[in-house]
């Protein structure tokens, strides 16, 4: 019996509906409107925290950085090390290798240096590393080979360029691999050509075994920094305990606060990130909520007028037999039908501008079935919350004064 009331309220709702189609689809532009920009401003929120999750790690792999030097904001990676005055040995490294927490462990130095091939020059950034450097940053040659432990332990005088580098350098019409540069005048073979990672001063760097970068370039004997990846992202706090309390030991310190050292951990920087990006999508959500608010007040004004054109029509049903009940759920159901179309409209829109913003913006969307979901039950509760006066108002009016209303 109730599925046979639903069923007929619906069918009214339906005619009444197409009887004013114009206005029935204005009042579903605000619910459209509402669920669409919810849809797509959470597909940008959440594609830009993918993406700054995605970039954190193509850096590495449960990475963890340690640099010589005071802590200076919490950037995971900075760009460039050669302002730093180095503290950390090669006591050091090979005591952070052998921690149990650690995979591997690459060194790392740099200075802004002049190269020169032929009558070209370019200013780059040298990196002094050692073979184990790609692994750890995720960052491989594309052409060519990173050199070896052996070239490390020989000193043999080769670089890898980065992308930037090599076509500034020796152009996009020779062969980068075997060429000779000049590097501060001295001079090194070319041996590979890393990956773009779209990012000039990344692509602007070129890389040297450290034993070389130490001899022949620096001049020095201690290291910037420390590229380490840990065994697990679970354990990755646990890491970085036991690299502190091991360098604390080996410097002769008491305590983190008299450290000449600090460590970039990942996952801070990545908490910290997601923890922005969540901020902005729930201030995104919030603004396409209240569009939807909106949305619903325009469907509570237009029933209202509905309820008051429809007087005498209240008045006939009540007269032949209708209880309040049977007219509450007619407008109230009428009331969802128009939310819910909004709705499912909006959701297809906004799916829609999510997918124009990705292909035609460069932007990184990420639509979630929790939005999705989220958007229709909104628009449910819309129709529900706003269209409950107005069917409450319509199954209270006395079937006596409908009749007379003109």
């Amino acid at each position: 019996m109730k599925l046979f009331a639903i069923k007929e309220s619906a069918g009214m709702a339906l005619r009444s509906i197409r009887s004013n189609l114009g206005r029935s689809l204005l009042t579903t532009l605000g619910v459209l409107i509402g669920a669409g920009s919810l849809i797509a401003l959470t597909a940008l929120g959440n594609g830009a925290s993918k993406a700054v999750e995605e970039s954190l790690q193509s850096l590495g792999a449960n990475l963890l950085i340690v640099y010589s030097g005071q802590p200076r904001g919490t950037a995971l990676v900075r760009r460039n090390t050669s302002n730093i005055v180095p503290t950390l040995s090669e006591n050091d490294l090979e005591a952070i290798r052998e921690l149990g927490y650690v995979t591997m462990a690459a060194p790392e130095s740099s200075l802004n240096a002049q190269a020169k091939y032929e009558n070209r020059n370019a200013s780059i950034t040298i990196i002094g590393t050692d073979h184990n450097y790609p692994l750890v940053r995720n960052y491989y040659p594309v052409y060519g080979e990173f050199f070896s432990e052996s070239d490390v332990d020989t000193r043999r005088a080769v670089v890898v360029l980065g992308s930037k580098a090599a076509a500034d350098l020796i152009g996009p019409d020779i062969d980068p691999i075997g060429e000779r540069v000049r590097v501060n005048g001295q001079p090194f073979t070319v041996v590979g050509v890393m990956q773009s990672k779209g990012n000039d001063t990344t692509d602007n760097q070129a890389f040297v075994p450290i034993s070389t970068f130490l001899r022949s370039l620096s001049g020095g004997s201690k290291y910037a920094a420390i590229n380490v990846q840990a065994a697990d992202m679970a354990i990755m706090r646990e890491a970085q305990s036991a690299i502190e309390a091991e360098l604390l030991r080996l410097h002769g310190l008491p305590s983190m606060d008299a450290a000449d050292f600090y460590i970039a951990n990942q996952l801070d920087v990545l908490g910290a990130a997601q923890g922005t990006a969540g901020t902005f999508t729930l201030l995104l959500g919030g603004i396409a909520a209240i569009s939807l608010i909106v949305g619903g007040i325009g469907i509570m004004n237009i029933m209202l007028v509905s309820v008051t054109e429809r007087t005498r029509e209240i008045g006939v049903r009540m007269a032949l037999g209708a209880k309040p009940g049977d007219v509450l759920l007619q407008f109230l159901v009428e009331a969802v039908i128009l939310s819910v179309s909004g709705g499912v409209l909006g959701i297809a829109a906004g799916v829609a501008a999510a997918w124009a913003f990705s292909r035609f913006g460069g932007m990184a969307v990420a639509v979630s079935a929790d939005a999705v979901l989220l958007a229709f039950m909104f628009s449910l509760v819309t129709g529900l919350f706003f269209g409950g006066y107005p069917a409450f108002r319509a199954s209270r009016l006395d079937p006596i004064e409908a009749l007379r209303y003109e």
